[in-house]
């Protein structure tokens, strides 16, 4: 997204025709990012709360965009919010769980994991990812969560904590247990 942004704003140090269609594709681009994920018994109350805070920024935006335009001009004003993308970017690796591939009903363990064990497991991904993909040693292993172990109905806890991994036979996937 904040490439995006970026897009935009350099957009207006062109002039002419590439100037108005450098800015229409970054707000495109930036406009196509969409992503929910709730579970059932939340999903009315989370999209309207979403769409409501969506909505609130926009009028966030329209306020102090004039104001950031013409203190920092257009280039400023989108860098400026091209980096407040970049910081939600950071927020969200450390305290987004990832949801793809999950049932319904296992969004709800992954949500129950604690923030901290997920922001450290986030980062050991981020160095599994530079450690394999950028500086392509092949040896890494690619970092599992282990989860707490669970009571069951009459107060037993498992006994091997359960492990969570984005990878299986192979493919991606998402519970080991």
């Amino acid at each position: 997204m904040a490439v995006f942004q970026l897009l935009t704003g350099l957009g207006f140090l062109l002039d002419g025709k590439g100037q108005l269609a450098m800015v229409m594709v970054g707000m495109y681009l930036f406009s196509l990012y969409s992503a929910e994920s709730m579970p059932l018994y939340v999903r009315d109350v989370g999209m309207s709360m979403a769409t409501a805070l969506t909505w609130f920024f926009n009028f966030l935006l329209a306020v102090t965009f004039p104001k950031f335009q013409d203190a920092f001009h257009n280039t400023g004003a989108f860098g400026y919010y091209a980096a407040w993308c970049v910081v939600g970017w950071v927020l969200i690796l450390l305290f987004v769980p990832e949801t793809k591939d999950l049932t319904l009903e296992q969004l709800d363990a992954r949500f129950s994991i604690p923030s901290k064990s997920h922001a450290k497991f986030a980062l050991k991904q981020c160095l599994f990812v530079i450690r394999h993909y950028v500086l392509r040693r092949q040896h890494v292993k690619r970092p599992i969560m282990e989860l707490p172990p669970q009571e069951d109905d009459y107060g037993h806890q498992e006994a091997e904590p359960r492990k969570i991994s984005l990878e299986k036979d192979g493919r991606t996937t998402a519970f080991v247990d």
